[in-house]
């Protein structure tokens, strides 16, 4: 190697961390409020990264800008994707469309600095048709609200029931644990009033003998929501605590459950379902205990998330365990390249399942869903068909099937 050569190499070495690291993008928020803003409101942006709050309702601060303007400035990192909406707080006074409907989330990506100018037309609690949300759970539902943990933050949680219960005291059942509980089976609690449905639909499958009676956990999510439910952090939007997470299900919730209500406590009757990011940590749960975890709903994986890392957890562990749900909507994204991006994550997904031995129409089911978004309503409309392969035959053990 030549002087001139290897001086090349070593300018190389020196200066590739500081190419290959991205910059940072400056995002600018300035936000015009409505007339109606009751003076001194604070105003913030709520949105998905954790610097917005993790959907908390809160998230990011604006300072007074004069008049009805507020603004603030947001450090991310270079390219990428936000989805937030304004409050002045909490999700009862989220931003609302002149007429006081729902508004779909505000996306922007930051490629670069700039800035983002939004008009909020109404705010939730102000809006003339805004009407109370009504309960909307059915059947025997039992509450444990703040249910507390050494591991993560106390939430509520919801047992539900399957008819006859209650006459017959020798039986047991299988559990289910869904993530993001508030969604579950209340419009009241839900996310935007939209509801999973979970236990009209336990309700009709069971009339029509399509699974077999079982038991439904909600576990409400948290401010902490993002970092329970990703067990690697993102380098853009943090994360990585569900191994915390897992042990609260695993040392505290699951025996507090087995012990107050009959529940069948092996593998085979065990599952943990969830969407998006709640559908990672329900495969993470699968994967890391399998001894707890034997069925597996992952409804709209968040693939992408630290760089495909459940992808990479998946195709580097060992053994078939139980029976895993994995699904994808075909328009989840919001432009054509991001719902290839989401298929491409999804389809990478399924295809280390199979290669550590999982067959589909066994023990994988794997779907690309033709219309379908990435929403309540869109999970809610499937999880019937979840809840026939997960429960509508007997799963034993852990082994292979």
């Amino acid at each position: 190697m030549s002087l001139r050569s290897g001086w090349a190499v070593l300018v190389a070495l020196v200066w590739a961390p500081a190419v290959l690291s991205a910059a940072p993008a400056h995002v600018t928020f300035v936000v015009e409020t409505p007339a109606a803003t009751p003076a001194g409101a604070a105003i913030w942006i709520s949105g998905d990264v954790p610097q917005l709050g993790g959907w908390d309702g809160a998230g990011l601060r604006l300072a007074a800008l004069g008049g009805r303007r507020f603004g603030a400035t947001l450090e991310v990192e270079a390219g990428t994707a936000l989805a937030f909406k304004v409050t002045r707080g909490s999700w009862e006074t989220v931003e609302k469309d002149a007429r006081g409907g729902e508004i779909a989330n505000r996306e922007w990506v930051a490629a670069a600095d700039d800035t983002v100018r939004v008009t909020v037309a109404a705010w939730r609690d102000q809006s003339e048709s805004r009407t109370p949300r009504v309960p909307t759970r059915t059947g025997d539902i039992r509450s444990h609200p703040a249910f507390p943990s050494r591991f993560v933050r106390a939430r509520d949680v919801l047992v539900f029931l399957p008819p006859g219960y209650d006459t017959d005291s020798t039986a047991r059942y299988p559990v289910l644990y869904f993530h993001d509980g508030n969604n579950v089976f209340d419009a009241a609690t839900s996310f935007l009033g939209i509801e999973w449905g979970v236990d009209e639909t336990a309700g009709q499958l069971l009339r029509d003998g399509r699974v077999r009676p079982f038991i439904a956990v909600a576990v409400a999510n948290t401010p902490d929501r993002v970092a329970e439910y990703t067990p690697a952090a993102d380098r853009a939007r943090g994360g990585g605590r569900a191994a915390d997470y897992a042990r609260f299900l695993v040392q505290e919730l699951k025996p507090f459950i087995d012990a107050h209500y009959r529940a069948a406590p092996g593998p085979g009757t065990t599952g943990a379902v969830g969407s998006s990011l709640g559908g990672i940590v329900s495969l993470y749960l699968g994967l890391e205990h399998p001894e707890v975890f034997g069925l597996v709903g992952c409804l709209s994986p968040a693939a992408r998330w630290a760089e495909r890392d459940i992808v990479r957890r998946t195709a580097a562990g060992h053994g078939v365990h139980g029976r895993i749900w994995v699904d994808i909507g075909s328009l989840e994204g919001r432009d054509a390249e991001a719902r290839e991006q989401a298929l491409g994550d999804a389809r990478a997904l399924r295809d280390a399942l199979l290669a550590r031995g999982y067959r589909e129409g066994v023990n994988l089911h794997y779907e690309e869903v033709a219309g379908a978004v990435h929403d309540e309503r869109a999970w809610a409309a499937r999880i019937d068909r979840v809840l026939v392969f997960l429960l509508g035959s007997p799963v034993t053990g852990t082994g292979a099937h």
